[in-house]
């Protein structure tokens, strides 16, 4: 009788506890199993934990246009190396003439005086300019007449000397004779774009 009574206790015993397990798994959620691929999911999202989502902003990417080597932009002078020039033209007592326009990345440098010349070295040219007539150190090998952009008249003087021979375009602006030269590493350093950046020359106040 005893025996009936305890296996009546152990079968509704059974019954109770997989009752009470079937209302808690019906109440609570699943549990993930742990696995190397749980594990690593878990971590990525509690290192997410409390950090604000990353707003997303549209970026605009302004169309920039494109700069031909052979277009003339305005030139940005240093203001100390333009009125350190102008004061050189006074004590020569000539008109200043540097090039409104130029070829991109065309600067002044330096400006420095040498008798009755002034010399204006920018980067890849170079510019002498006097109130005189500009005579060469040697002799021109040949010499062309042209006319610049702006109707000046100009010439072209082919000098051989030390180092081969170079080109120096020559003309006269408000009383100013000016020698021009491009450099080799200047680009584009054709002369035709000389005649170009000669025609910008413009007097300065």
């Amino acid at each position: 009788m005893k025996t009936v009574k305890t296996l009546t206790l152990v079968v509704v015993g059974i019954v109770a506890v997989g009752l009470f397990y079937l209302g808690v798994s019906v109440i609570l959620p699943p549990v993930l199993p742990t696995s190397a691929a749980s594990g690593e999911s878990s971590a990525a999202i509690s290192s997410h934990v409390g950090k604000k989502p990353q707003q997303r902003t549209a970026v605009r990417h302004a169309t920039q246009k494109k700069v031909s080597p052979n277009t003339l932009v305005k030139m940005q002078y240093n203001p100390l190396a333009r009125s350190h020039a102008l004061a050189l033209a006074k004590t020569l007592h000539m008109t200043l003439l540097l090039p409104t326009h130029a070829y991109r990345h065309v600067a002044l440098n330096e400006s420095y005086t040498s008798g009755s010349v002034l010399n204006l070295e920018f980067n890849d040219m170079i510019a002498i300019e006097s109130k005189h007539p500009i005579l060469p150190s040697y002799k021109p090998a040949h010499s062309v007449q042209v006319q610049l952009p702006n109707g000046i008249s100009a010439q072209w003087l082919t000098i051989y000397g030390v180092g081969g021979g170079g080109h120096r375009l020559q003309f006269q602006q408000d009383g100013t004779y000016v020698r021009l030269q491009l450099f080799g590493a200047y680009i584009p350093a054709g002369l035709a774009n000389a005649e170009r950046i000669a025609a910008q020359f413009s007097p300065v106040s």
